[in-house]
């Protein structure tokens, strides 16, 4: 049978409580706020000695910057909360002792309060994610006052929100950032960039995600300027073209050229290219190839760190010198519209360590079901929009079965027979989600042996099976009353 719903344990369940007297008093007083009254400064001063009371009773219990902290984080994220209700607990329960905020997503009439609020109260936090909150020019002030008066920061997370004024503030009263996103749309030029190749913050940084995906709205030069005077990144996020940064580097600046990325997203690749990434980043381990030129992947042989690769538009021919040459080294594959066959007998035989095997909208996958050796590894497979025959796909889903926790299938042709056949011959005891976009053939049946897999988690996608309403009512049922965790998705199929 499928795991237990587990015990919520004493401090979760006192930490939800306590954040649900706290929302409760404020929304009240909000509400006693918004009716006719008489007297409407006695309700503000209700509010006032609530959150006195609130915060002198978290005092009293020695309430630590953990504390405070996980309910800000459980108050905030609660979206059927009412904004109103949230700021005033983010009002009064941020102190300088709160190490980590994220603000999540509030309606704009609130974003001046929220930015005041951090300024003024948030002097300790050293993890501050503003995402969902979108800046306009005349708040740029607050931002400003934020990054001033917030000197420990270590991480900050202001995506479409970064300027080059930002940036000289960064320069001026930031020290010891090591985690910088300042990616989307963003107003960002050379002088910005200037910036911060030149503060306290580059012999920091190891992290700056910036720019936005598959788009080029920062220079590769200006990029290029980063890889060199901020000697510490590891990754420059989204940006799709490093790559052609550091051929730039290469050819214009500095032939010797060493850098300490870990993770290249690049465009376009060209011969040129994948040599100036091979020649600076010897402690590559992410790669993400989007349309590279046609052969030029087997200058990848050169990266002896290289454990991700993850490759948009390619020939699938290609592929196989690589997997011969290196392939113990992959722990996760990502191929997307490669172009040709696929056989993935090849990832069996030279892909000992895969542990992540993802396939996108391949023009076609193989698999000779002679073969008999199994992945050893593998933990998570996914296909999706790319045709395999049905005795090839069973043949690779039992082929993984002692050790796959994730399968993800979009068009499962199996008959009922042949996936009661797979599940009662081959042992999934590890499977924990299994997602089947269309299974027009599946039937209770087979769910029913699903639920006797002892680590399953959650199934879907069940609106794509032969199901019918009383099955799911059925299905819910036997969930409930077995005090199943197992997650059902859609979760509003047939409600």
């Amino acid at each position: 049978m499928s795991k237990k719903t587990k015990v919520i344990s004493l401090s979760e369940l006192s930490l939800g409580r306590l954040a649900n007297i706290i929302t409760s008093g404020v929304g009240y007083c909000i509400v006693a706020e918004t009716m006719e009254t008489t007297n409407f400064n006695l309700h503000e001063l209700d509010m006032s000695l609530i959150m006195v009371e609130i915060n002198s009773y978290l005092d009293a219990n020695g309430a630590t910057h953990t504390i405070y902290e996980e309910l800000l984080k459980l108050i905030l994220s609660t979206d059927n909360l009412q904004a109103s209700v949230r700021f005033v607990c983010l009002q009064m329960l941020l102190n300088h002792n709160v190490k980590s905020l994220t603000t999540e997503i509030f309606p704009y009439p609130y974003y001046e309060k929220i930015l005041q609020v951090i300024s003024m109260q948030g002097r300790g936090i050293r993890y501050l994610n503003l995402k969902g909150i979108w800046i306009r020019e005349e708040m740029m002030s607050l931002m400003f006052s934020i990054i001033k008066n917030l000197p420990y920061l270590i991480k900050l997370v202001i995506p479409y929100i970064a300027n080059d004024d930002v940036l000289y503030h960064l320069m001026n009263h930031q020290k010891n950032i090591l985690y910088l996103d300042i990616s989307g749309e963003t107003d960002i030029t050379d002088i910005g960039i200037d910036y911060l190749c030149t503060s306290s913050v580059s012999k920091t940084l190891t992290c700056i995600d910036i720019g936005t995906l598959g788009e080029e709205n920062i220079d590769h030069v200006d990029i290029a300027s980063l890889l060199i005077f901020v000697q510490n990144l590891t990754t420059l996020g989204c940006y799709s073209f490093v790559g052609k940064s550091l051929q730039y580097i290469i050819d214009s600046i500095n032939p010797t050229f060493v850098s300490k990325l870990q993770y290249i997203h690049d465009t376009c690749t060209m011969e040129s290219t994948i040599n100036a990434i091979c020649k600076t980043c010897p402690d590559l381990k992410h790669l993400y190839f989007d349309s590279p030129d046609s052969n030029i992947l087997h200058h990848l042989t050169k990266l002896r760190n290289l454990q991700h690769l993850k490759i948009y538009r390619f020939q699938c021919d290609e592929i196989i010198p690589i997997l011969k040459t290196m392939g113990s080294q992959f722990h996760h594959l990502t191929f997307m519209k490669g172009r040709g066959i696929m056989d993935v007998i090849h990832l069996i035989k030279y892909c000992p360590n895969l542990i992540d095997l993802d396939f996108y909208m391949m023009d076609e996958l193989t698999l000779n079901i002679a073969y008999e050796e199994d992945f050893k590894r593998l933990k998570s497979l996914e296909i999706l929009n790319s045709p395999m025959s049905a005795i090839a796909l069973q043949h690779l889903i039992c082929n993984c079965h002692q050790t796959v926790r994730r399968l993800a299938v979009d068009q499962v042709p199996f008959t009922e027979e042949e996936m009661i056949s797979i599940l009662l011959d081959y042992n999934f005891n590890k499977l924990e989600d299994i997602w089947f976009t269309s299974a027009s053939n599946l039937t209770m049946v087979t769910i029913e042996l699903l639920l006797q897999l002892p680590e399953l988690l959650s199934i879907g996608q069940l609106s794509g099976w032969n199901l019918t309403p009383d099955d799911i009512i059925l299905l819910k049922g036997i969930l409930k009353s077995g005090n199943s965790c197992l997650t059902l998705s859609p979760s509003n199929l047939y409600s």
